[in-house]
């Protein structure tokens, strides 16, 4: 095929979309190729099914009006990049650990291929939110970085000498079965695969939250507390958020709260640190976005004490929008090493 030739076939397909699809929502963001122009967004509610086929049916289907709607014609769409809340094994397409999408281990891109038939990068939602903020985001620059999410569960994305690594099983970054200290590991302690690790029961949202609430339910937390009244007089409703507002009053009982969750996310940076070396760690995810500036602080300040090599830690700069930003990075990766 002549040069020629193959410039109208790419000029013809000059449009790419990233999708982060999330177990409630989901977000699309449509471009040129080469990002020269406007990004179309559409946000709407997941329409989870029980197989696959069906979801992408849906899927595809959106993304197609969303196209028509943006002035894309679908055989101009050259790749599209789909970020996913769990772990996605490269090699096999299988999507594993993903709570919302409770689907067979199977090949999932000849079902995709139903659908569309141009080009797909599959990952998971943190490594696209990774690759975001490492595009156009708090990581821009950067070869070497981490990305660590904090807010219901726990998650990170390792992005070295530029590109993401994945791993054996795609299950790099799972970092929820850290062990930073002795916290919940019992004498007859075993990790299980289908919940919670140590280190996430205990620095996640959902971990300072059940904290906080056995705290205020042992009798430990006075009435007067901060925590107690931003949620209610009910220990039932407190969540993450009330604690960390009232830790940056100086809350006693907030203090005593975080003082665990945030020593053990500094351990675990400290380790992640000592491994990889990166330049930079992003700190993303609801907890940590909700309270930036007081959590950012705290970490750090914590962090001094077990680190010896330098490394930035920041706050990610793209919010929700990172996976979704990600993906079309992603995409835009991938096309232009099949264009070599």
């Amino acid at each position: 095929m002549s040069e020629t030739v193959q410039g109208e076939m790419r000029e013809k397909a000059s449009w790419v979309a990233g999708i982060d699809i999330g177990g409630t929502k989901i977000l699309m963001l449509l471009c040129t190729r080469n990002g020269d122009g406007q990004v179309y967004e559409c946000r709407l509610p997941t329409q989870a099914a029980e197989q696959p086929e069906s979801f992408f049916r849906w899927l595809f289907a959106e993304l197609k009006t969303f196209c028509e709607e943006s002035g894309c014609q679908w055989q101009q769409l050259a790749g599209v990049g789909l970020g996913f809340p769990g772990v996605i094994l490269q090699d096999e397409g299988v999507l594993r650990n993903a709570p919302a999408f409770q689907w067979p281990e199977e090949d999932i891109r000849p079902i995709i291929a139903q659908f569309y038939s141009g080009n797909i990068v599959l990952d998971n939602d943190v490594n696209m939110a990774a690759m975001g903020e490492v595009d156009q985001g708090a990581a821009r620059g950067h070869r070497h970085s981490v990305m660590v999410t904090v807010g219901t569960g726990i998650g990170a994305a390792l992005v070295l000498n530029g590109e993401l690594y994945s791993g054996q099983h795609g299950a790099a970054g799972e970092i929820g079965h850290f062990v930073a200290g002795d916290e919940g590991l019992d004498p007859g302690y075993a990790a299980d695969a289908d919940a919670f690790g140590v280190f996430e029961q205990v620095t996640s949202g959902t971990g300072i939250t059940e904290r906080a609430r056995n705290y205020f339910t042992a009798g430990k937390g006075s009435e007067l507390s901060l925590i107690w009244s931003l949620a209610g007089g009910q220990a039932e409703q407190i969540e993450a958020r009330h604690v960390f507002k009232a830790a940056e009053s100086g809350d006693v009982a907030a203090l005593e709260i975080l003082d665990l969750p945030l020593r053990y996310m500094a351990r675990g940076l400290a380790n992640i640190t000592a491994l990889l070396n990166p330049s930079i760690i992003v700190l993303g995810g609801g907890v940590a976005a909700s309270n930036p500036t007081y959590y950012l602080n705290e970490v750090q300040t914590r962090l001094k004490r077990y680190v010896v090599l330098p490394v930035q830690i920041v706050i990610a700069e793209l919010g929700n929008k990172a996976g979704a930003i990600g993906a079309l990075a992603s995409i835009r990766r991938n096309l232009q090493r099949t264009d070599r």
